[in-house]
């Protein structure tokens, strides 16, 4: 019986040994395959994004180097979306396809389903593999074809909103005046002043409760962003940010079940969790000011 479990060992140490020279002669192939293309992601200035039968995107950066759309829409780009589309510059593990032996328009790469010119280097998206599933064809600047793991597809041919930075108000936004149905906010010689038909024993007028307030604006960030539907609204938001001769106008289409606020001059509206809805719209009452300190002593 002691014989058997010191044969067993063994055997399991061999299988285990094996099975690490595999994973490591693997890892060590896919590092050593050259990347897909030279292009760094870091030196890409400009995008477009071209699909069957939708409108072209064009993005690019701009003087701070932040993603910006500029079309269809007008707005800041979302860069989490951006770099993980990019990641595919770099990719290593893919298949090289012979050229003189493949039919383009079989493989939907002529014309293609889908595109992207990163700068002046164009990657076209064709078929999804009958063979290896899971892989779509793409092509390189008209020239070499491969196979790859299908990870960017889906996201490319999704509506254009998708790509639009969920921050209602882009990157770094230092805001100057906040002006909502209940309140006036401005910012002069670095004190907050309020104009509002409420009293001071109604709400909170200090300025930690403004500057609370003004902070949950410029990191606000809405979960879904959408095609504006023009409709009935509930008031209306404007902002003014440094630097910035035009306020932003902001619609308020809903409070409930989802605070959504939009941007009819842009056509697209914010989706926000109703939590927000006090974040943003209102001022602490002075109760509710007064028990958040007692509350902090207590702590």
């Amino acid at each position: 019986m002691r014989q058997r479990w010191i044969l067993n060992l063994v055997l399991l140490g061999f299988i285990l040994i094996l099975g690490a020279i595999a994973f490591y002669t693997q890892e060590q192939e896919k590092a050593e395959s050259p990347k897909l293309t030279d292009l760094e992601a870091e030196q890409v200035q400009n995008i477009r994004i071209e699909r069957a039968n939708q409108s072209a995107i064009e993005l690019k950066k701009d003087a701070r180097s932040v993603w910006q759309m500029t079309s269809p829409f007008q707005l800041p780009a979302n860069h989490y979306r951006l770099e993980r589309l990019m990641d595919i510059l770099s990719h290593q593990d893919y298949t090289a396809l012979a050229g003189a032996e493949l039919n383009l328009a079989e493989l939907k790469l002529n014309p293609p389903l889908a595109s992207v010119t990163f700068n002046q280097l164009k990657i076209a998206w064709g078929d999804t593999s009958p063979i290896n599933t899971g892989q779509r064809y793409i092509q390189i600047n008209q020239k070499k074809v491969y196979v790859l793991t299908d990870t960017h597809y889906q996201q490319l041919t999704s509506d254009a909103v998708s790509f639009i930075n969920l921050s209602l108000l882009g990157e770094e936004a230092k805001i100057q005046a906040l002006k909502m149905p209940d309140y006036d906010l401005a910012l002069k010689e670095g004190q907050w002043t309020v104009n509002t038909s409420f009293s001071t024993d109604e709400i909170d007028t200090s300025q930690d409760a403004i500057n609370t307030l003004i902070s949950n604006w410029q990191l606000a960030q809405a979960y879904h962003v959408e095609r504006y539907i023009k409709g009935p609204t509930e008031g209306e938001i404007h902002l003014t940010l440094k630097e910035q001769k035009q306020p932003l106008h902001f619609a308020i289409i809903s409070l409930s079940p989802a605070l959504v606020l939009a941007r009819p001059d842009k056509g697209v509206q914010y989706q926000l969790s109703t939590i927000q809805v006090d974040k943003l719209l209102h001022l602490p009452t002075a109760e509710e000011t007064a028990s958040e300190k007692t509350s902090s002593e207590d702590d």
